[in-house]
């Protein structure tokens, strides 16, 4: 069976040149023209993978609050943002959204169905490669479904942060920040990003648990675990 992917944009040629060309590569995709017909549909049908302009008609932030419905319902849902707001600070919340990738409009038809390909492609190889549940101290991670417990109670962590955090446990000596790059498995990552990744991370486990303080940085270099 295909993977599905919502695509919400208003631009309605941009749209459906979107939509033709991930159609072609073989995917089956939903369009939605703004946050409430997104909403409407997403309703009656989750996606593998949504991409989202963040203007959306009238709504200067429409793109967000689908985004955190989204998650809202299935934190493991992929988002990807593809917009024209390019400034860091939009990136950054797209980012504590849970949104697995940032674009910045315009983009190649080619170069987008790559970055769809690339996202299954990291969903695939981590459902291979997964074994039994992992526990480290009071952290419990499944890499079959990404699931994430502490203390026994769930993390609702992006399947990015799950990577990071993986990646961060596979060092006992710390992760560098291009450790933790290579762990998004995304290309071209910015040092901000991995921190702001990191940020997020730390405040779904305190939000648990106020007294967590297990993630530690190393200035210069990256960050550690420290919980045993």
């Amino acid at each position: 069976m295909s993977n599905t992917i919502a695509i919400v944009e208003d631009d309605e040629q941009q749209r459906r040149h979107y939509a033709d060309a991930l159609r072609d590569a073989g995917y089956e995709v939903a369009e939605y023209v703004d946050r409430k017909q997104a909403i409407q549909g997403l309703n009656q049908q989750l996606p593998d993978l949504a991409i989202l302009d963040i203007i959306l008609g009238n709504e200067v932030g429409g793109g967000f609050e689908v985004c955190r419905e989204l998650k809202q319902r299935s934190p493991q849902i992929p988002v990807i943002f593809l917009t024209t707001r390019g400034d860091e600070l939009d990136k950054i919340y797209g980012l504590q959204l849970g949104a697995w990738d940032y674009q910045t409009k315009p983009v190649s038809l080619d170069f987008l169905v790559t970055r769809v390909d690339s996202l299954f492609r990291i969903k695939q190889t981590s459902t291979n490669q997964a074994t039994e549940t992992r526990s480290v101290g009071n952290l419990e991670l499944n890499p079959v479904n990404m699931r994430v417990r502490w203390k026994k109670l769930a993390v609702d962590l992006t399947p990015t942060e799950f990577d990071i955090l993986s990646a961060l446990l596979a060092q006992p000596d710390g992760a560098s920040i291009e450790d933790l790059v290579k762990a998004t498995r995304q290309g071209l990552v910015e040092d901000n990003t991995i921190n702001t990744h990191i940020l997020h991370i730390r405040k779904k486990l305190k939000k648990i648990d106020p007294d967590f303080n297990c993630i530690k940085t190393r200035y210069g270099f990256g960050y550690c675990w420290i919980c045993r």
